[in-house]
């Protein structure tokens, strides 16, 4: 681990290094040629910086053109990008990328009109290009940085039509795909079949799932038989909801509460009723469970 943190950090100084040269070659050229720049009595130190600069010239031919240099520094400042490593908590997208590139390159190679106006249009133009540059190579080596995750590669496309029928049960859901939110459905085409809703307690099955399947049935004008364990939040709401859509029904249908914790609250119902016994395997059954719980030991 050691030896390859030494190499990253021998990277990043190399990196450095050929940026440093890129920024020094930009400098040079704004100071060859913008004259204005230039001392009317030149000491030492400007002396010997234009000799070193005429022979560098005259051996290379740098600075025969206003663009020789131009290029061979934005060479090097793209060789320093694209070794750079990226930071992935930055939200860069092409379009950002590409006006940056376009609006740098036109600035950095505008001619020389006046000088003062040259040294504005070539630093604009060198940092707007260091800036594309740099997130260009945070998106090529980081996988579009956004997805660090790997949610791209785990979406996948859902259902987006709403199949609805007299049966049916509609849940409204949204899903992340192609990088863009989606409005989805899950779909209970046939809701006789077993339906189970798992999830840890206060993860959302009663919000989600169990109160919207309990409006859509009551809204159809079913018969609902609802177990409230946390009486009386799903009570209220099958009530209310059977308020509001006591139309739906074509027979007179009640709401009835059996509550075995707090009778006070709740109605009355004799589960071995002479009306409910319609032949003799109902009167077995209904024997033999009151016994059973009578004697535990019979269990």
């Amino acid at each position: 681990m050691s030896q390859q943190e030494d190499d990253l950090r021998a990277l990043a100084k190399i990196m450095d290094f050929l940026r440093a040269i890129s920024i020094v070659l930009v400098v040079i050229n704004i100071y060859w040629f913008c004259p204005e720049l230039h001392p009317t009595q030149p000491d030492n130190f400007f002396q010997i910086v234009d000799k070193v600069l005429n022979g560098f010239d005259r051996s290379c031919h740098m600075f025969h053109s206003q663009y020789t240099a131009k290029w061979f520094a934005l060479l090097l400042l793209a060789l320093s990008c694209f070794g750079t490593r990226g930071v992935k908590n930055e939200d860069i997208t092409w379009r950002t990328i590409w006006l940056f590139l376009g609006a740098g390159l036109v600035l950095y190679l505008m001619p020389k009109l006046h000088y003062t106006l040259y040294i504005m249009c070539t630093a604009a133009g060198f940092i707007c290009l260091l800036m594309a540059g740099n997130w260009i190579s945070r998106i090529l080596r980081n996988n579009l940085m956004t997805d660090v995750f790997n949610n791209e590669n785990e979406s996948f496309q859902q259902e987006t039509r709403k199949i609805d029928n007299e049966y049916s049960i509609n849940l409204p859901t949204r899903f992340y795909y192609r990088k863009k939110w989606n409005d989805g459905w899950i779909n209970v085409v046939n809701p006789f079949r077993a339906t189970i809703v798992l999830g840890t307690p206060g993860s959302g099955k009663s919000y989600a799932v169990i109160n919207n399947l309990l409006k859509q049935q009551i809204e159809k004008g079913f018969a609902v038989y609802c177990y409230d364990f946390k009486f009386a939040d799903l009570s209220t709401i099958v009530y209310n909801h059977f308020l509001k859509n006591r139309e739906k029904y074509t027979e007179a249908a009640r709401f009835y509460v059996i509550n075995f914790d707090d009778p006070k609250r709740s109605h009355r119902c004799n589960p071995i009723a002479p009306a409910f016994m319609t032949d003799i395997a109902d009167a077995y059954e209904s024997a033999y469970t009151i016994m059973l719980n009578l004697n535990k030991t019979w269990v």
